[in-house]
């Protein structure tokens, strides 16, 4: 039996796009709409025998008629090939207000999709390769899980710790009601402890959210765990193997050591943090005539496009326009959307080109920004570096002129002088 498991489609997100005069509409969309049909067409090619998507199916959960037109007219060729569509609902597409239709809501009306999970359920469902499981585990609204009055009073980590035992406690009696020998998927949409988040969701993942432990996940006859919400690929069950797993264009199949939990990460890059993220979605394989653990998968990168940060520091440059365009010939911008970061000093600021700079970006899908700093005359002369320096001195003065070290810069000195130290008693 074989399953295509994604999620985080986020279809909308537009931020860096140019007008396409083909459509009329932003660039951006068109690369969300080129990663889904890619998906799809891979689905069919592959033979699959359920996709499941596993929530964000858009930016917010107000949709314009323009993306939901994308979103279906992407699936429909799911339905013609007789492929069932399996719906987890996101934190993206769930209203704010009560009473309001999810972003997926719409769906239940469309040929192909055979059930959407709003809130925990076991189905099963029939398939070409014969009946699956699917135990849903939507994103964990408050509302649902916790009665106002009954908890009034109760602080955001109160709540926070019942909404996981609540869950805890469904997912384990879905779990033993489940027919052992059938395959069992969990299909979830949350955050997992131990998670690596990508760059995009460290600064938006919300406060105080549940998160939940492998443990929880995983109990028999759980085969494999489907999971969305954190955008970066990883197995949390076997870690150790993620390289093996999901090497860029891998077609290897790898046996996991336990029950997978994988994020299958989105198939767009959302902004400049997930720029050096891989983009995808996971096929996964379930042999029901084996013994557990009887799934295995691997990952597909979808044609994202490319995000690329040019970095240059250009204080020392003689000629600064220079440095930086030997920066940017460094890196293959072609239809990437590119942002150049350069640093120079006072005395430099006027004299970088950046007619120059732009018409070197010329083969970039997007340039996102050109930026500037400036370094002070005065603090450069701090912290000049010298060999009459002690190692403390020198170190500080090191840290001083970068920027990214700043949070770790006690920590390197530290380090530092203990190593001096240990040299010191050697000798």
């Amino acid at each position: 039996m074989k399953l295509l498991h994604c999620a985080d489609l986020h279809v909308g997100m537009d931020a860096h796009g140019r007008l396409d005069p083909s459509t009329g509409l932003s660039s951006r969309l068109g690369d969300f709409e080129r990663s889904f049909v890619f998906m799809v067409e891979t689905a069919i090619r592959e033979d699959v025998d359920l996709f499941l998507f596993c929530g964000d199916a858009y930016r917010t959960a107000d949709p314009t008629p323009t993306q939901q037109r994308i979103f279906a007219r992407c699936l429909r060729p799911l339905a013609d090939a007789g492929i069932p569509v399996v719906m987890v609902v996101g934190n993206h597409d769930h209203p704010v207000s009560f009473g309001r239709a999810s972003a997926l809501d719409i769906f239940e009306f469309v040929k192909g999709v055979d059930f959407i999970f709003r809130k925990p359920d076991l189905q099963t469902f029939a398939t070409k390769s014969g009946p699956v499981q699917i135990l849903g585990m939507p994103w964990p609204i408050r509302s649902n899980l916790v009665s106002r009055d009954e908890h009034r009073g109760k602080t955001p980590t109160e709540i926070r710790d019942l909404i996981e035992q609540k869950y805890a406690d469904i997912l384990a009696q879905y779990a033993a009601a489940a027919d052992p020998a059938l395959p069992l998927v969990v299909a979830g949409h949350f955050s997992v402890l131990n998670a690596e988040m990508g760059g995009s969701e460290r600064t938006s993942l919300i406060a105080h959210e549940p998160k939940f432990s492998l443990s929880m996940l995983t109990p028999a006859p759980v085969d494999y765990v489907a999971l969305g919400h954190i955008h970066r690929r990883q197995d949390l069950a076997n870690p150790h193997l993620a390289a093996e797993r999901y090497g860029a264009g891998s077609t290897a199949y790898v046996m996991p050591t336990d029950t997978p939990v994988v994020y299958a990460s989105s198939i767009e890059r959302i902004s400049f943090k997930e720029e050096d993220d891989e983009k995808g979605f996971v096929i996964v394989e379930i042999d029901p005539a084996r013994e557990r653990p009887r799934a295995r998968y691997r990952a597909v990168d979808t044609p994202a496009r490319r995000f690329v940060t040019v970095r240059v520091d250009a204080t020392a440059a003689p000629d600064p326009t220079e440095a930086v365009l030997a920066a940017i010939a460094r890196h293959d911008a072609t239809d990437a959307v590119v942002r150049v970061q350069y640093r120079v000093d006072e005395a430099q600021a006027t004299k970088v080109d950046v007619k120059r700079v732009q018409d070197a970006l010329a083969a970039a899908h997007v340039v996102a920004a050109v930026e500037r700093t400036v370094e002070k005359t005065e603090r450069q002369r701090r912290t000049v570096v010298t060999r009459d320096l002690s190692l403390r001195d020198a170190m500080e003065r090191y840290v001083a002129q970068r920027d990214e070290l700043a949070t770790v810069g006690d920590a390197l000195v530290r380090e530092g002088l203990a190593l001096e130290a240990e040299l010191d008693s050697d000798g």
